[in-house]
């Protein structure tokens, strides 16, 4: 006897990003646990931080406060406002959306963690720059991670070449990495604070960025309904695209065409 499918139990697939989600929760979790309780994971602290101070020299420094420089307030607040703008600039107002909040809550995040925690930074004899505020989370390492990944959620799955795609989605990776790694070296964090920025700056954009595809998904329902009432005969009537959904590089062959900006 065949067995009837529409009596066979539905089974849904959790979504990837979901698991990653739930994993980087748990480990979040843990982590500040181990940093309240100065257990766990933050005894690999001071042997890093040591390795660290141990391996200084007069070429790594240098390049290790420019990084830190690129990671910080100043460099991310600018590099949001430019992709808030351009993203605007050709219409994409719900990825600039996207931006704003994601570096809005990027920047509570850092804030009210180090408040709450108000862990201690290393010993001021290991900075190489000077900080007084709290250590964890390393604002650099959650900041960058959340406006830079945010950034790259949104361009890099949309250019054409797969190549490109590859090496813009490395050099973001690696960009964010050289950022915390620097904290490190320069003395002002604990591994665990880097650690703990990463982990946050990466939920905080697999959050938003999910419930941007959401609204994305929303508003195209949206559009095929109406176009479905407005035309009960059932001809073909192409649903209008928002920018957001479109290939780069079908926006930058259009502009060339056109002349647009």
């Amino acid at each position: 006897m065949t067995p009837n499918p529409t009596l066979a139990p539905t089974r849904r697939r959790v979504p990837p990003l979901a698991v990653v989600a739930g994993l980087l929760a748990l480990f979040l979790v843990g982590l500040t646990a181990n940093v309240l309780d100065r257990d766990g994971l933050t005894s690999i602290d001071p042997d890093i931080a040591n390795w660290a101070v141990t391996h200084r020299n007069g070429v790594l420094t240098p390049i290790a406060t420019t990084i830190s420089n690129l990671g910080g307030t100043v460099a991310m607040t600018t590099l949001a406002t430019v992709a808030v703008v351009a993203f605007a600039w050709f219409g994409y107002w719900r990825a600039a959306g996207l931006v704003i909040g994601t570096g809005l809550l990027s920047w509570l995040l850092i804030d009210g963690g180090k408040h709450l925690i108000a862990r201690p930074r290393p010993p001021v004899e290991l900075h190489i720059v000077t900080k007084t505020t709290f250590a964890y989370p390393s604002g650099h390492s959650l900041g960058s991670m959340a406006v830079v990944g945010v950034v790259a959620v949104l361009l890099v799955p949309r250019v054409r070449r797969r190549g490109t795609r590859w090496a813009a989605g490395v050099a973001a990776a690696v960009f964010v990495a050289a950022v915390g790694l620097s904290r490190i070296y320069l003395g002002v964090h604990w591994t665990t604070d880097v650690l703990g920025g990463w982990a946050t700056g990466a939920l905080l954009v697999i959050t938003t960025y999910s419930g941007y595809r959401y609204l994305e998904a929303r508003v195209a329902d949206g559009a095929k309904h109406r176009s479905a009432v407005g035309n009960p005969g059932g001809a073909s009537v192409p649903v209008p695209v928002h920018p957001t959904e479109r290939d780069i590089g079908e926006v930058d062959a259009e502009s060339q065409i056109t002349g647009g900006g």
